[in-house]
C-alpha cells in the first residue's frame, strides 16, 4: 500500500476501551546436561528426548498376538515383564513427574527451567533404556528365533511411533534455541492469500510467522473488488474491519488476538475519529484492546479510498488473557 502521511498527522497511539473504544489514546541418543553436545544444539531445535523407554516394555496381552506365545512362554514371559515393572515403577514414576514439571516450563515460558528438567529426564531415560535393553535379552532364553526377530520388529514399530511424537513436541520448543536461549529461533513465514477477497496493489493479504501474523492495509472493498459506500468514510470503515476479521481467520487468529493497528485515513480531520472508533467498536470486546495508531494520508493506492487498516496479532494470546484473573 503506498501512502503519503501528512505533515505526521498522527491521531493518537492509544488502546480500545470498554465503550466504543472509549478514549482514543527424542529418543534415543544420550542428549542430558551430561552429554558434550547437549549446550550445543542446533538453534531452535529440541533436547532429545526419551520415547519408548518411558512406557516399558508390552505386558503379556499386549505381546500375545505378536509372538503368540505357547502356554510356557507366556508364563516365563510375565514373571519377566512383573519382575522388570516392580523394578523400574520408580524410575518410570520420577520420569513422568519430570516430564510434566518440563513441559508446564516449557508452556510458561521459562526455556531455562524446562532444559535443566529436560537433562534430568534424560537421565532417567537412559537408565530405563538400559534397563530395558537387559529385559529384552533376557527373552532369547525362553523365546524362539522367529518369536525375537517378531519382538524386535514390534520394537521398532514403537520406536517409529515415538519419534512421530517426538516431532509433535519439538514443535513446543521452536521459540527458543539451545544455542543461545536469550535469542528467538528463526521460523518459517506463511503467507496467507487464499482469504477469498481481491489480492492487494502490492504484496500477501497477511504473513505468518510463529504465532504472529502480520495483516497488510485491509480495505473498504467487496469480494469483487468494487469500494463499499462511495465517499462514506463508516461504510468503507465498517467493511475494512470486517475484511480485517475475514484474513485474520485465514491466518488462524482472531480479532481478540491483535496487539497493534495501523489506521490511515484520507484528508483526515478530527470528526474521522469518532467515525472510525464506532466502525471498530464492534470487532474489538473491551477486554482485549489493542494498541492503535490513526494516521492522515494524503492518498491511498487506489483512488476513491478513504481508509486502510494494518494489523499484528499473535494468535492465541486472547486465550492466555482470558485465563488471567
Amino acid at each position: 500500500m503506498r501512502s503519503v502521511v501528512l505533515a505526521a498527522t498522527i491521531a493518537s497511539l492509544v488502546v480500545w476501551p470498554a465503550t466504543a473504544w472509549g478514549q482514543m489514546g527424542g529418543y534415543g541418543g544420550r542428549g542430558g546436561m551430561g552429554d558434550p553436545s547437549f549446550g550445543r544444539r542446533t538453534e531452535g531445535s529440541a533436547p532429545r528426548l526419551p520415547g519408548a523407554e518411558l512406557e516399558g516394555p508390552p505386558d503379556s496381552a499386549t505381546i500375545q498376538p505378536v509372538l503368540n506365545l505357547n502356554p510356557e512362554q507366556a508364563k516365563k514371559y510375565a514373571a519377566v515383564y512383573d519382575s522388570f515393572m516392580v523394578a523400574t515403577k520408580p524410575q518410570r514414576d520420577s520420569a513422568q513427574a519430570l516430564q510434566d514439571d518440563m513441559y508446564q516450563k516449557l508452556d510458561g515460558g521459562d526455556r531455562a527451567a524446562a532444559l535443566f528438567y529436560a537433562g534430568k529426564l534424560q537421565r532417567v531415560g537412559d537408565w530405563l533404556k538400559d534397563r530395558q535393553q537387559r529385559f529384552e535379552d533376557r527373552l532369547a532364553d525362553f523365546l524362539t528365533s522367529d518369536q525375537v526377530k517378531a519382538y524386535r520388529q514390534w520394537r521398532k514399530d514403537q520406536d517409529r511411533d515415538a519419534e512421530a511424537k517426538a516431532k509433535d513436541n519439538a514443535i513446543r520448543w521452536r521459540t527458543m534455541g539451545f544455542g543461545g536461549m536469550d535469542r528467538p529461533a528463526a521460523e518459517a513465514k506463511t503467507f496467507v492469500d487464499d482469504t477469498g477477497l481481491p489480492h492487494t496493489d502490492a504484496g500477501s493479504q497477511a504473513v505468518r510467522v510463529g504465532r504472529t501474523v502480520y495483516v497488510s492495509g485491509q480495505v473498504g472493498v467487496d469480494d469483487g473488488g468494487n469500494i463499499v459506500g462511495g465517499n462514506d468514510l463508516r461504510a468503507q470503515a465498517t467493511r475494512a474491519f470486517a475484511n480485517l476479521t475475514r484474513v485474520l481467520g485465514a491466518a488462524n487468529a482472531l480479532p481478540e488476538d491483535v496487539v497493534r493497528l495501523a489506521v490511515y485515513v484520507v484528508g483526515y480531520r478530527p470528526a474521522d475519529l469518532e467515525v472510525i472508533r464506532e466502525a471498530g467498536a464492534a470487532y474489538f470486546p473491551a477486554r482485549h484492546q489493542p494498541v492503535v495508531t490513526v494516521l492522515g494520508v494524503e492518498s491511498l493506492s487506489r483512488e476513491g479510498l478513504l481508509v486502510a487498516i494494518e494489523a499484528t496479532a499473535v494468535q492465541g494470546s486472547s486465550a492466555a488473557a482470558a485465563r488471567r484473573p
